[in-house]
């Protein structure tokens, strides 16, 4: 049960990973769509947008990490993201 339980973890970071490289990939394309901009009026829309973006998947990212190693266990990773996010821990619910 013990192998299993390490697998299913290692499962659960490559697919976080996976995530963040599809991010990474998403970034570009919003750099691309930053350069195609036709006024200073959209150039500010579409930075806004992103800005707001990237913050929303840099902290569901960080949820996300924090759920893998709550489910399997994983102590050493829950501490590191218990310090990136300390007065709101998800160890509450």
């Amino acid at each position: 049960m013990e192998k299993l339980k390490k697998v299913l973890l290692g499962m659960g970071y490559l697919t976080w990973m996976i995530c963040n490289i599809a991010v990474v990939y998403g970034i570009g394309w919003g750099a691309m769509k930053l350069l195609e901009s036709e006024s200073v009026g959209q150039f500010i829309l579409h930075l806004a947008f992103g800005m707001v973006m990237l913050l929303l998947v840099i902290m569901l990212s960080i949820l996300c990490l924090g759920l893998v190693a709550m489910m399997f266990g994983d102590e050493k990773i829950e501490e590191k993201v218990e310090k990136i996010i300390p007065e709101t821990s998800y160890k509450r619910f």
